[in-house]
């Protein structure tokens, strides 16, 4: 329950706390220079003036129940607090007398106490019946202790706190010498004992704060007086001349000072009901105000739109299929983003999106300077560059393949407009670094080495430098830069722990105004606790498998039926492969993260159960390879040489010839690929390329089948289909309705299962005689416990080779929650400290 007042003020009821109004900010804190605290009380007087007005008395009114917000907003909370009163509270022992929790019994009854002791009226204290009056007094102390950062009343107890309320001076001698005599006055009003005598309206003393003339110097008084002897003209000459040099002295001291740092403010945004943060895609707009990001709901990602001011976040049409980094126009107006192969843009005010270019590959991110020059990087290649308006994309950057450059990434425009900052991809991830360039090409030149993206944060007000933004493993790091030569100085500080990255991408995003925005990953070691869990075809749950563990991603049971192979993810947040016997129940380590650097994810099966094939980025981080080892955890770890990165392998055919996998093209997306297994050195042709992203692709057990998912028929939406192998002889969608990923076959091949976005396991028949005929799909259970993918490739449950059990991983119990993203306003503040 809220009642909604001018300026952003909320006035809270706590009758119904299930519904109450998330605040974020700090309590109000004192003393507070004249001007912020004239400013802050006239947003309370509102905020009690729009209360008094609907008949509402607070009672409880104390710089605990009152917060500043990240802008500075003021909200009044707890209105009408009626709660049990503590043992402590009713029997007079010792406590804090001043920060005391409100003291109620039979709520609005004559004769009880309500309230907080150091802040209530004497006659509250003495729990006569209160009215508006009530709360004027206590605004009084507040204001006072705003000013004067002392607390008016005080005692060694509860008992003693309310005797001085009652009976000792009301005090003033703590103001400062400089507060207006009209506000000394209206203190004076407030803090009158008799309600009958005290102010009776909180809005006279609203219109009395907010009068500008209070802050205006009082002229000096002057007056007629017979002029001095001589005698006395030489002390007031030596005296003036003391007085000059000591303002003289007291100038040079001034000026010198630091100016003082804006109070740094910190608060969370979780993902809004029934979604989940898309990994690393959120952009804060250049002045502060508005968050960008991506979800998933229902398989689909989608953008969304959240003011910092607001507790709501809302979805912005259009966007479906939206993927990696948004970015903003200068102006903050705008929002450009990458979906179905396009580079679109949108007003962040609402509208339909435009289509400014068509792209080569996935933009992975982009810059856009106060020119209207969009900069933005592929998955692979260089930095491309388009205007506002849209046209054909043209070549910035070219990777130097000669010196083992692969990709130009993240680009981000310095406050000139023509310098950018960008990640230099390379083969050996020891040599990738920050580099700067420019627009007309001409300046190009190492700025530093370091293996993520990096940002430029302009200078704080009375600040001569910029800094440099980056990751160094999970700290987010700052480093002073020179404005006008781009220079690097100073050594770097750190902003935050336990920041994530992503393919290069660290998760965070700074505005132009000082505020700062953050979302821990996979890679700061947070790890949640899950269960590999036994189900039947009708959804009953038929024991667990192992102990609990922080399993991560993909489960595979292999061919033979008496392993499992899955992911866990370590103490240092470091992804790699674990085996289980299925007869014992014993997890045992398959890889080991080459000394804690890489993730070694997606394992496949070979069909005779003896090999694994899976991924690892031990090379180049965020860009795995293929690499293969016997499942004995004998031997050595080879590479699979294949051209590019960026490869997850999905499916070993039966036969043991040719191995299926994943990987990005810069004009055809995701596209599926085979690799023949023999004769060695043979080389991988591709399976599917489309315009659309192609995943998971699962031979039959035949192998003259394939089960991928593709999102060909809408943007961000998958669909299963079984399509013939080699292609051409026949394509068949598979899943209805909402879509489906996952798909797994069950070993005769004539099942197979997908789950769909919701979450629901599904069956559909297969019949191949004479031709490929697939039944309507039957919905299994409801597997509520299974997340979503963590990414588009992991599988998240198997199926046993008869197809009467499943595999699934599940949560251990407890809710799974995205990190969510957190806000730090006046960043250099809090570095600062």
């Amino acid at each position: 329950n809220a009642v909604r007042v001018p300026f952003g003020i909320s006035v809270h009821l706590r009758w119904n706390p299930q519904v109450m109004e998330l605040i974020t900010g700090i309590t109000l804190p004192t003393p507070q220079p004249l001007e912020t605290a004239l400013h802050y009380a006239k947003q309370i007087a509102e905020a009690l003036e729009a209360a008094h007005e609907k008949g509402i008395t607070h009672r409880d009114l104390k710089p605990a129940n009152i917060m500043v917000t990240p802008e500075g907003l003021i909200k009044v909370l707890d209105f009408g607090l009626a709660s049990i009163p503590s043992r402590e509270a009713s029997s007079g022992i010792a406590g804090d007398p001043a920060t005391s929790p409100t003291m109620t019994m039979a709520a609005t009854q004559a004769g009880m106490i309500m309230g907080t002791a150091a802040y209530m009226s004497p006659e509250q204290a003495a729990g006569k019946p209160v009215d508006k009056r009530s709360d004027i007094w206590s605004y009084g102390v507040v204001l006072h202790e705003l000013l004067a950062g002392k607390k008016l009343f005080d005692g060694e107890t509860i008992s003693h706190t309310l005797a001085n309320v009652l009976r000792a001076p009301v005090d003033l001698a703590n103001l400062p010498t400089t507060t207006p005599a009209p506000i000394v006055q209206l203190l004076k009003r407030c803090l009158t004992r008799d309600p009958k005598k005290r102010l009776q309206a909180i809005g006279e003393a609203r219109i009395l704060v907010e009068d500008p003339t209070l802050l205006e110097p009082t002229p000096p008084t002057t007056s007629t007086a017979p002029p001095p002897p001589r005698r006395a003209l030489l002390a007031w000459a030596l005296a003036a001349s003391a007085l000059a040099l000591a303002a003289l002295t007291l100038a040079i001291s001034h000026f010198r000072e630091s100016p003082t740092l804006p109070i740094p403010v910190r608060f969370q945004i979780p993902a809004p009901e029934n979604t989940n943060f898309n990994r690393c895609c959120f952009a804060l707009s250049p002045d502060g105000r508005e968050l960008a990001f991506i979800t998933f709901a229902g398989g689909r990602p989608m953008l969304w739109l959240r003011p910092l001011d607001s507790l709501e976040a809302h979805a912005l049409p259009g966007t479906e299929g939206a993927n990696f980094l948004p970015f903003w126009s200068p102006d903050s107006r705008s929002i450009a983003f990458g979906a179905q192969r396009k580079l679109k843009k949108m007003d962040a005010a609402g509208g339909p999106p435009q289509t400014l270019a068509e792209i080569p590959g996935s933009i992975t991110g982009g810059s856009w300077n106060r020119d209207g020059v969009i900069l933005f990087s592929s998955v692979t290649g260089g930095l491309y560059r388009v205007p506002q308006s849209g046209g054909t994309p043209i070549n910035v950057t070219t990777p130097d393949e000669a010196h083992g450059e692969l990709a130009h990434l993240l680009p981000w425009f310095l406050p000139d407009g023509k310098h950018f900052l960008y990640l230099t991809r390379m083969a050996n991830a020891q040599e990738q670094a920050i580099y700067l360039a420019s627009l007309d090409g001409k300046d190009r030149k190492r700025l530093a080495a370091l293996h993520k993206a990096a940002a430029y944060a302009p200078p704080a007000p009375g600040s001569k430098n910029g800094h440099l933004l980056f990751l160094r493993e999970d700290a987010l790091m700052a480093q002073p830069m020179d404005p006008a030569s781009y220079q690097l100085s100073a050594d770097p500080f750190p902003i935050a722990d336990h920041v994530g990255s992503l393919l290069g991408i660290g998760l965070f995003s700074v505005s132009a105004n000082g505020t700062l925005v953050y979302r821990q990953g996979a890679n700061t070691g947070i790890s949640i606790t899950r269960r590999l869990t036994w189900f039947d075809r009708a959804g009953k749950q038929q024991g667990f498998l192992g102990p609990p563990a922080p399993y991560w991603g993909s489960v595979a049971l292999s061919p033979d039926g008496k392993r499992v192979v899955m992911e866990q993810m370590d103490s240092a947040g470091k992804i790699d492969i674990w085996f289980m016997d299925i007869a014992r129940g014993v997890p045992t380590r398959f890889t080991f993260g080459a000394a804690g650097i890489a993730n070694n994810r997606n394992p496949v099966w070979s069909p005779d159960s003896s090999r694994l094939i899976f991924d690892s980025d031990r090379v180049a981080p965020g860009l795995p390879d293929l690499y293969q080892k016997l499942s004995s955890g004998a031997g050595n770890e080879k590479l699979i040489p294949l051209p590019g990165q960026l490869m997850t392998a999905t499916s070993w055919s039966s036969d043991g010839q040719r191995l299926m996998y994943t990987h990005p093209e810069p004009k055809t997306s995701m596209d599926l690929w085979v690799l023949p297994l023999s004769p060695e050195g043979a080389k991988p042709v591709p399976y599917l390329q489309t315009p659309s992203n192609e995943l998971q692709g699962q031979f039959s057990p035949d192998g003259r089948w394939v089960a991928y998912i593709s999102d060909e028929s809408a943007p961000g939406q998958y669909q299963v289909y079984v399509q013939s192998f080699p292609a051409g002889a026949g394509k068949f969608q598979i899943s209805t309705g909402p879509g489906g990923t996952q798909p797994r076959w069950r070993h005769d091949g004539k099942e197979l299962f997908y789950v769909t976005p919701g979450g629901m396991l599904m069956a559909v028949e297969l019949n191949f005689s004479p031709r490929f005929e697939p039944g309507a799909p039957r919905a299994l259970f409801d597997t509520q416990s299974l997340r979503s993918p963590d990414t588009n490739n992991q599988f998240l449950y198997d199926v046993t080779p008869d197809g009467k059990r499943f595999l699934i991983r599940t949560s251990d119990g407890a809710a799974e929650t995205d990190p969510p993203i957190t806000v730090l306003t006046n960043w250099q503040s809090a570095a600062a400290k």
